[in-house]
């Protein structure tokens, strides 16, 4: 997935090719920029409909491996993803590699970009034997998730931190760990072996923000080679007709439910080889 050269021609640039130069143009402050206003415009068309969806159906997750999870009241004004968080659609992509982790649990659970804490409680929930440190950098999103973890009966074992750096994951066991991250392009950062050679013992999940960077995945793909066992996750095609409780929405609203991002995202799930 490395960049290439671009070679002057007459045919128009193909969509994915363009996106990749541009990501390699614009700096990280632009592409964030752009990011904000983008989302400023999702949340126009989705607020009204998070709005709805909780009159009509709660704030109760109805399905997918953390169904029953109670989330907080208020939230429908910030958050773009809350209508698939509830119906339990969000990033669907991933379940049957958490189902791996649920079928065998890890002692301790280590969620880098926490947010609210759909994934820091949910999987707390899920494995009642099991810690999870959840570390954002957003006081307000600590706040949130610790909240979330009092309110679902897990705040003993979910244990909120500030920012994870690669000397923060060291100090962490070398095994019996598992680490799921997503840092809107810190991974390149965080996900170093060398600065952090516990990461060699672990099972890893990592959104790969290549629109923000277009090394992302191919740094990280190389450095865990040797260690791990590496499947890139690619995100599913959003089926708008998927669940009941879409129906009272627009057809755009039901669009903007099941795609967090205007490209393509992807996963790494990497399981540790045997040693």
């Amino acid at each position: 997935m490395a960049l290439v050269s671009a070679v002057v021609t007459a045919e128009p640039t193909p969509p994915g090719i363009a996106r990749r130069l541009a990501s390699a143009i614009v700096p990280d402050a632009g592409k964030r920029a752009i990011d904000r206003v983008r989302m400023r415009g999702f949340m126009a068309i989705i607020a009204p409909a998070n709005a709805e969806y909780i009159r009509r159906y709660g704030l109760e997750v109805k399905r997918g491996p953390f169904e029953g999870m109670r989330y907080l009241d208020g939230i429908e004004r910030t958050s773009d993803n809350l209508i698939a968080k509830l119906a339990g659609t969000y990033e669907r992509e991933l379940y049957p590699a958490l189902g791996e982790w649920l079928s065998e649990p890890p002692s301790l659970i280590a969620n880098v970009g926490c947010a609210e804490g759909y994934y820091a409680v949910g999987l707390a929930r899920a494995l009642a034997q099991t810690t999870v440190i959840a570390y954002d950098i957003s006081a307000d999103a600590r706040a949130q998730c610790a909240e979330m973890a009092r309110m679902n009966d897990v705040a003993e074992r979910v244990r909120i931190e500030g920012e994870c750096s690669p000397g923060t994951l060291t100090a962490l066991p070398p095994t019996g760990v598992a680490l799921l991250c997503d840092c809107e392009g810190y991974e390149k950062t965080l996900l170093d072996p060398q600065a952090a050679p516990v990461l060699r013992g672990w099972r890893i999940i990592v959104e790969l923000h290549d629109f923000l960077d277009p090394t992302i995945t191919d740094t990280i793909l190389a450095r865990f080679a040797d260690s791990h066992e590496v499947e890139l996750i690619k995100s599913l095609p959003p089926d708008t007709a998927q669940e009941p409780e879409f129906e009272f929405m627009t057809p755009r609203q039901r669009r903007a439910v099941l795609t967090e991002r205007p490209v393509a995202m992807n996963w790494a799930c990497m399981r540790p080889r045997e040693s």
